[in-house]
C-alpha cells in the first residue's frame, strides 16, 4: 500500500475511490480481480455492494481479511485465494461490476485476454468494467518528466517494499476485443495511470 501510494503520488488511491463512485451502487454484486490488500474491496463494500474478491497472494489476502474485519463488512465480502485462471468458475451474468486495480500490469498478454473474456461473460447485460492501472505516458514530454520523477520513487519503493510495478499498454483495444464498449479512458499522474470504464455490449 505504501509503495503504490508513493509511486503514484496518491493518484492510485484517488482513482480507486473514483471508480467506486462512478460504477458501484448499494446492493450490486462486484467481482474484483486481484484484490491485493483489499483497498478497493473495502471501498466497494462500504458503499453497500456485495463483493467477491480474489488474489493469488496469501499474505495479501491475509491483510485484506484484516481490513475487511476492521471495517465491519465481513458479511458483504467473500475473499478467495485464486489467480485469474479461476475466472472461468463464476456463473454467467452473475455480477453487475468487475473491477481491477493495478493487476493487469502484472499479467501476461494471454492472462489479460483470458481475464477480460471472462469478465464479459460473468457480467449481466449492461454491466460495467472498471480498471485502474499503470500505463506508459503517451507524449514524449510526459514520458521524460515521468521517467525523471519515477526513478527515485522506484528506488524508494523497492527499498520499502521489495516490489515494483510496470506499465501495461494497449489495454483499451483488448477490452474492446473482449466484447466491451469503452466509455471512458483517461490518464492521470503525468499520463502514467490509466482510468478505464467500459460496458458490456
Amino acid at each position: 500500500d505504501r509503495g503504490i501510494t508513493l509511486l503514484s503520488l496518491g493518484a492510485a488511491d484517488r482513482a480507486r475511490r473514483r471508480l467506486v463512485d462512478d460504477v458501484v451502487e448499494p446492493g450490486m454484486r462486484v467481482l474484483e480481480i486481484g484484490c491485493g490488500t483489499g483497498a478497493l474491496t473495502v471501498l466497494a463494500a462500504q458503499k453497500g455492494a456485495r463483493v467477491v474478491a480474489f488474489d493469488v497472494s496469501g499474505p495479501m489476502l491475509a491483510m485484506a481479511r484484516r481490513k475487511v474485519a476492521d471495517a465491519g463488512i465481513s458479511d458483504r465480502v467473500r475473499l478467495e485465494h485464486e489467480g485469474v485462471s479461476g475466472m472461468d468458475a463464476p456463473d454467467d451474468e452473475s455480477f453487475d461490476v468487475v473491477a481491477s486495480s493495478l493487476v493487469f500490469s502484472e499479467l501476461s498478454n494471454d492472462e489479460r485476454a483470458w481475464a477480460l473474456r471472462h469478465s464479459c461473460r460473468v457480467l449481466r447485460p449492461g454491466g460495467r468494467l472498471g480498471i485502474v492501472d499503470e500505463a506508459t505516458p503517451e507524449s514524449l514530454g510526459e514520458r521524460l518528466v515521468h521517467g525523471a520523477v519515477r526513478l527515485p520513487l522506484l528506488v524508494a519503493t523497492f527499498a520499502l517494499t521489495q516490489t515494483t510495478t510496470r506499465p501495461v499498454d494497449g489495454l483499451s483495444q483488448l477490452v474492446s476485443e473482449a466484447g466491451f464498449r469503452v466509455e471512458k479512458e483517461e490518464r492521470t499522474a503525468l499520463g502514467s495511470l490509466l482510468y478505464l470504464l467500459a460496458a458490456k455490449e
